[in-house]
C-alpha cells in the first residue's frame, strides 16, 4: 500500500460523530435565520405546540453561532450574540406560551439580525456592485 492512501481501517476524522447531524430548521444564513424567527412566530401559530416552542428557542440559540460564520467584525457581532442569549434565557425562563413581551423580544433580535446584515462586508460589496 502506498502512503497516504486510506482504506476502510483508516482513523476518524472527528470525535464528535453528532457534530455532523443537522437540524432540519438549522438556517442557511442570518437572513434564513430572521426569516424563520418570524414565520413561527407570526400570530396564527399555536406557542403551547412544543415542538413549535423547540425550533424557535432554537433559532434564538444559533444566532452567535451562524452569526459568527460571517465575516461581521467583531463589534458588530457581540451585540447580537448577546441579545440571543437574553432573549433565549427569558423565553426558558417559563414554559408558559410565549407572551405578547416574548413575541416583540424575538421581533427586536429579527431586527437586530436585519440591521447586522447591512454591516457584513459581502453584503455591502453586492450592494455597491448591484448601485443600491
Amino acid at each position: 500500500m502506498l502512503a497516504g492512501c486510506s482504506t476502510d481501517d483508516a482513523p476518524k476524522t472527528s470525535n464528535f460523530e453528532h457534530d455532523h447531524v443537522v437540524s432540519s430548521h438549522w438556517p442557511e444564513d442570518l437572513a434564513d435565520l430572521s426569516s424563520k424567527l418570524r414565520s413561527r412566530i407570526s400570530a396564527n401559530n399555536d406557542f403551547s405546540d412544543e415542538p413549535l416552542r423547540h425550533e424557535i428557542e432554537d433559532l434564538v440559540d444559533w444566532v452567535g453561532e451562524v452569526a459568527a460564520d460571517t465575516n461581521l467584525s467583531e463589534a458588530d457581532w457581540i451585540p447580537l450574540y448577546e441579545s440571543s442569549q437574553a432573549v433565549s434565557a427569558n423565553l426558558k425562563a417559563t414554559k408558559e406560551p410565549f407572551s405578547n413581551n416574548d413575541l416583540k423580544q424575538i421581533e427586536s433580535l429579527c431586527q437586530l439580525i436585519d440591521a447586522s446584515i447591512a454591516k457584513t462586508p459581502d453584503q455591502l460589496a453586492s450592494l455597491k456592485a448591484t448601485g443600491s
